[in-house]
Order: structure tokens, then C-alpha cells, then sequence
């Protein structure tokens, strides 16, 4: 783990192994008197400072929350999965037992009640002339968040994570459409810093942030034609697919979720698909 200073008023907060999954890495914004926390993480939980930022409710970005008396923001979109543990369950659109107390208690998950909403033209001030901006990128869950923090103009886009394997969109509320809307978004915001909260980044040459963010996007239509091809052999449907190498490869590892999220994503494809003229 190591801190990296990413501008004047931003920390980057490296976990280990570079924030891969089931780690992050969140930020530190310091303005005036005020430190803001973007995001926790199992290597970097919820502190006590003035105010921890969430980019959305889940479990690997909201760590130790029922730990610190720092106040806690999150979209009001994704509100309910913080104020509380059924709401969370019900956002996953998993069951609770395929979720359980083992996964609850190893992020050290806790009611948030007190948690307070934002709207998609949310700007923080953070004080000394710091703003975060938020910045909407649904598509991951219905209120997942970027923040664009000026005037160091560092954009931190959360589980927009840039990886070549591709977007996950799973959740109740997911969309293809958003996550076709948010990607690029991200490619038309011009900033000087860009990081994610797992794997990839910081950015500080623009060029390489768009070519990987291509590559990302990319991972989009290789599942359509990964798909297309399964349909073109006759009728299948997402409980069929899954395994089949549309989401994840057929020879590759597969988490212990890899089943329910193919199913989803695979749903999502095929409506799209459906959807289609022609």
C-alpha cells in the first residue's frame, strides 16, 4: 500500500495489488480545513474525516462506513443500498444467501441510515477553493458517480475500471444504454488526471487514457459477436448461454458471481439485439 500525490489537493490511496478486486483504490481531497474520502476499501476503509464520498453502494467501496462518525454521500439513486442491508441485497438483485454473512462481514458492511443523497449536478465544496464536481456514470449500478475535482481537474471514475475484459452491468437498473451512455461521457470529459478505483491508472497523458477506454468500450460489441455467433447456431437464451464464452471465456477463471452476472448481461444483449432494426 502507498499514498500518491496525484496534484495539489488529491492522494491517490493504492491498495494492494493495485486495487484489484476485492481492493480499491479510493482518493483524498484536502481543501482549507476539510478532508473528503472518495470511496473506501478494504486496504483503506472509512476514516474520520470530514466527509467520505461514495461512487456507489457496493460492498468493496463502502468498507468500515458503520466505523467512522464522518457524514457519508452517495447518489440518491443508489441511497438505499447504504441506508440499509435488504435494499442492498435487493440493488445486487442477488439473494442473501448467495450474498451472506461471510461476504457482509469480510467487507465489515454496516447500515448507513444517517447517509446523505446527491443529484447528478451535485458540486461539493470542499473549501480553500476545492470543488467536486459529480460527474453521473450509470450503467454499473443505476447511481454510479465519477468526480471531477477542480481546480486540480483530476477525474476519478470509480468501476469505470478500463480493464480490456469490459463494463459490468448486472445490477437492478442496469442498462446497456446507460453504459453505452457513460462511456462516453467519459472519452468527452477533458481533464488533466484521470483514475479509476481498481487496476488501471492514474492517467496523466490523455491519449493513453482514450486508447485504453477504447479497448474497454470495445469489450461491448465483442460480446455481441461472441453472441451473435451462439444465436446463429439457433434460439438460446441467457440461462443457456451462460458459459458459453459470451461474458467471460470459456477457458478462463470464472468468480464465484460469474454465473448470475452472465445470465444478466447476456439478457441485456440479447433484448438489445431483439430491440434492433432489422
Amino acid at each position: 500500500m502507498a499514498e500518491q500525490r496525484l496534484s495539489e489537493h488529491v492522494t491517490l490511496l493504492r491498495g494492494v495489488d493495485d486495487g484489484t478486486y476485492p481492493r480499491g483504490n479510493p482518493l483524498l481531497v484536502r481543501g482549507g480545513d476539510t478532508t473528503v474520502q472518495i470511496d473506501a476499501s478494504l486496504d483503506h476503509a472509512a476514516p474520520d474525516v470530514d466527509l467520505v464520498l461514495i461512487s456507489h453502494y457496493h460492498e468493496d467501496h463502502v468498507v468500515g462506513l458503520g466505523e467512522t462518525k464522518a457524514a457519508v454521500s452517495v447518489h440518491e439513486r443508489d441511497l438505499p443500498g447504504v441506508h440499509s442491508w435488504d435494499d442492498f441485497i435487493r440493488l445486487m438483485d442477488v439473494d442473501a444467501e448467495t450474498f451472506g454473512e461471510d461476504m457482509r462481514r469480510k467487507f465489515r458492511w454496516s447500515e448507513r441510515p444517517d447517509a446523505q443523497g446527491f443529484g447528478d449536478d451535485a458540486v461539493i465544496d470542499v473549501g480553500g477553493g476545492v470543488r467536486i464536481h459529480a460527474v453521473p456514470l450509470p450503467g454499473h449500478t443505476i447511481g454510479h458517480t465519477g468526480f471531477l475535482i477542480e481546480p486540480d481537474g483530476v477525474l476519478y471514475i470509480a468501476d469505470v475500471d478500463l480493464m480490456a475484459f469490459g463494463p459490468m452491468y448486472a445490477d437492478l437498473g442496469s442498462t446497456l444504454a446507460d453504459v453505452r451512455t457513460t462511456l462516453k461521457r467519459c472519452a468527452e470529459v477533458d481533464a488533466g488526471i484521470y483514475t479509476t478505483f481498481h487496476h488501471k491508472g492514474p492517467y496523466f497523458d490523455r491519449d493513453d487514457y482514450l486508447a485504453d477506454l477504447a479497448v474497454h468500450a470495445g469489450a461491448l460489441d465483442a460480446r455481441e459477436e461472441r453472441l451473435r455467433a451462439l444465436l446463429a447456431e439457433g434460439p438460446i437464451t441467457p440461462q443457456e448461454a451462460v458459459g458459453r464464452g459470451v461474458v467471460y471465456r470459456v477457458d478462463g477463471r470464472r468468480p464465484w458471481y460469474a454465473d448470475a452476472v452472465e445470465e444478466v448481461m447476456v439478457a441485456q444483449h440479447l433484448a438489445e439485439l431483439e430491440g434492433a432494426p432489422g
